[in-house]
């Protein structure tokens, strides 16, 4: 790691960070949450007054990784208040309700590690004075227990499990029902029937950008009147969760990079995707479905089309992203890790914070959200 330099400055112009981001994918790619698509979008909608800084780390003088860095206060409920630095994001549930999964620097998979703990170490010699709560959400790999002991810093690490499908074992089955277990088949057979009664089942993919939105605008009306049956509090929520999508969708439709799909039961909609496209991996992001008759699994059907409909088009993998659900766990064929990782400065006052929760645990058990 000795050979890797890692500046960080001020950004002065987040269209030309952009453009330099865009040329520097031609030669690197991390997935679609470090493309120029996600994070062009992203540098392009975010408020002015946000402090933004552009982190570049250079072997010799060849660039070998980017990544944006946020500088914010962070307040939240039983916390003691710190000045954050957030990797590609900005530690604002306004601004980050859009959830950024599989993080790191645009870099090749093999430099990640190296990358990261060079801007471990940055924060270890004080961050330049930007901040002393460093966060990194949604990554392959948090900094090792040994650096941050060796930098004597204070951490957290919060691990989400990740589902995916491999397309090609679909691919190899001809159906992809035959890959589930005997349980998961059987219900996903019997949901299927059930839409079948009601007329032909059916899935198509957005051609346009206009048509993309259109889908966009349906998804969120049954998403909405979804969580809102269940009173729980949903992605649109935050002003800024559509205001971006919305933007990504016309900024990226037609690099290919958004997939919006409609599933319809006898013509009637009975849910819409929203995907992302990255180097043959489905990004399964956002749906919406009407689901408001509980016997039915509009959500198993919806997804069952999609694999074997992005199966067929050629794609390697359906990738459920961060986060467990009994579709996700029965659907998926294989499982990953992503770390939310919180690093802080060895102050006064978290050594506090930390003492008073592991009291409250004590007295009354772990947390349960």
């Amino acid at each position: 790691m000795s050979d890797l330099t890692l500046a960080i400055e001020p950004i002065e112009s987040r269209s030309a960070l952009e453009r330099e981001w865009t040329a520097f994918e031609t030669r690197v790619s991390a997935g679609f949450f470090l493309s120029s698509a996600w994070i062009g979008t992203w540098l392009a909608t975010l408020p002015p007054r946000l402090r933004l800084y552009r982190a570049a780390a250079r072997r010799g003088r060849d660039l070998v990784g980017l990544a944006v860095l946020a500088a914010n206060p962070l307040r939240a409920l039983w916390r003691a208040p710190s000045r954050g630095v957030v990797l590609n994001a900005t530690g604002d549930e306004r601004w980050d309700c859009i959830a950024i999964e599989h993080n790191g620097f645009l870099a090749s998979p093999a430099d990640q590690p190296a990358l990261l703990a060079a801007l471990g170490d940055w924060f270890a010699g004080g961050a330049g004075g930007l901040g002393d709560e460093l966060r990194l959400s949604g990554v392959a790999t948090g900094l090792s227990a040994e650096r941050l002991a060796h930098n004597r810093l204070l951490h957290s690490n919060q691990m989400r499990p990740g589902f995916a499908v491999d397309l090609a074992r679909v691919r190899t089955a001809g159906d992809f029902a035959t890959l589930l277990s005997g349980n998961a088949r059987q219900q996903l057979r019997r949901a299927q029937r059930d839409f079948a009664e009601d007329g032909d089942v059916a899935i198509v993919e957005a051609r346009d950008a206009d048509e993309a939105l259109a889908f966009f605008a349906a998804l969120k009306a049954l998403h909405v009147q979804s969580w809102g049956r269940r009173g729980r509090r949903h992605a649109f929520s935050a002003p800024y969760f559509e205001t971006f999508h919305r933007a990504l969708i016309e900024r990226s439709f037609a690099r290919g990079a958004v997939q919006l799909l409609r599933v319809t039961a006898a013509k009637k909609p009975i849910g819409y995707l929203y995907n992302f496209k990255h180097d043959g991996r489905i990004y399964s992001y956002q749906s919406g479905f009407d689901d408001a008759d509980r016997k039915r699994r509009p959500g198993v059907v919806s997804h069952a089309l999609a694999i074997a409909h992005n199966a067929a088009a050629g794609a390697a993998v359906y990738d459920f992203l961060a986060g467990e659900n009994q579709l996700k766990a029965s659907f998926a064929t294989d499982r990953y890790e992503l770390t939310w990782q919180i690093v802080r400065q060895p102050r006064l006052k978290y050594r506090l914070e930390s003492a008073v929760r592991r009291a409250k645990q004590r007295l009354f058990g772990p947390a349960t959200a």
